[in-house]
């Protein structure tokens, strides 16, 4: 059977802001509106602005205690399937017998996942990723439909349970997006082992002295709704500038609207490469373990991402696609290490 790839985009307000943002930066342009705006701040032709405008004083309620978990601790691996022979009954067969691997990525990160200059296909780590967990199932890495989310989606388009108790089904099914794990998102989806290790830092002017950001006690920080970084900035003594797409972030730095932006440094460096007159500040001080997300109480599916994982890792695949898309900006690293159990 021949699959096709396909690239779904979900949220098309949400291209429309990518794209804009883009050509903004390209352009070297600034300006914008929000609701601190004086009339003196407003460009005449004012930018489209994002889905979720900034919040400078954004603040977002007290977490709610999650059970302690180790992100360095996983399901044991299921034993390796032949592609396109999944076990009957499993959460792998369904996706077989659909013949289609649906995917929610970014598509606005360099080096994780963004358009090639050739054919605006999707290229990146995260692609890369996903297109190797088709090719277990089906044998056809090109057996995927890639579903295009904003950040603050990533977790939503697994299911969900409303307040009322209505049941929301899955949309997609994995994500592959750089999604930290945290103690209380395993409260809400499942998660692969960690397929990436990074550390949370500030993208910020050239000319900056900040280190980290206590130094940024009183200024707009910036970061993408329903992240962490966006949690520790509200924990913290900056003020939070609160956005939907990463890309926006961008944009508010180079406006003047924000001191720094704050995120995965990997993330930052894709920033970084549509400006140089900003700097990466690189931090130690968070560990943070990006792995693949599914709809909660999908164990099976998670071994299955488990042993992909396990194989890239011991047959070089891992190292080859992070020296492809990493290497020259983070410098040499290995996988992150999992312990199995269960």
């Amino acid at each position: 059977m021949l699959h096709r790839v396909w690239f779904k985009r979900i949220d098309a307000a949400s291209l429309r802001v990518a794209v804009l943002a883009t050509v903004l930066v390209a352009a070297g342009c600034s300006g914008g509106d929000d609701a601190t705006s004086t009339s003196a701040d407003r460009p005449s032709q004012p930018r489209q602005v994002p889905l979720e405008i900034g919040q400078p004083d954004f603040r977002l309620a007290p977490p709610v205690p999650a059970p302690p978990c180790d992100p360095s601790r996983n399901l044991t691996p299921s034993a390796p399937a032949r592609p396109g022979a999944m076990p009957t009954g499993s959460t792998m067969r369904a996706i077989q017998d659909r013949g289609v691997l649906v995917v929610g990525v970014d598509q606005n990160t360099r080096m994780f996942a963004a358009p090639n200059t050739q054919d605006q296909t999707l290229e990146g780590f995260d692609i890369d990723l996903a297109r190797q967990v088709a090719a277990a199932i089906f044998g056809n890495p090109d057996a995927i439909r890639f579903e295009v989310i904003p950040p603050g989606r990533r977790l939503d388009v697994l299911g969900s349970t409303t307040s009322n108790g209505t049941v929301v089904a899955p949309t997609v099914d994995l994500v592959v997006d750089a999604v930290t794990i945290t103690c209380d998102r395993w409260q809400k989806v499942d998660f692969s082992a960690a397929y990436f290790a990074d550390s949370l830092s500030l993208l910020v002017p050239k000319n900056s002295t900040v280190k980290s950001l206590d130094d940024l006690a009183g200024e707009y920080v910036c970061a993408s709704s329903n992240t962490t970084p966006e949690r520790r900035i509200a924990e913290s003594k900056a003020k939070l500038y609160r956005v939907s797409d990463r890309t926006d972030c961008l944009v508010a730095l180079q406006q003047g609207r924000v001191a720094a932006a704050y995120t995965n440094r990997a993330l930052l460096e894709s920033l970084h490469e549509q400006d140089p007159e900003l700097k990466v500040v690189v931090s130690t001080e968070k560990d943070e373990r990006a792995a693949m997300a599914v709809p909660k109480g999908q164990t099976d599916f998670v071994r299955f991402l488990n042993g992909v994982l396990e194989r890239l890792k011991s047959d070089g695949t891992w190292q080859k696609m992070y020296d492809t898309w990493f290497a020259k900006v983070l410098g040499n690293a290995t996988a992150p290490v999992t312990t199995y159990q269960g």
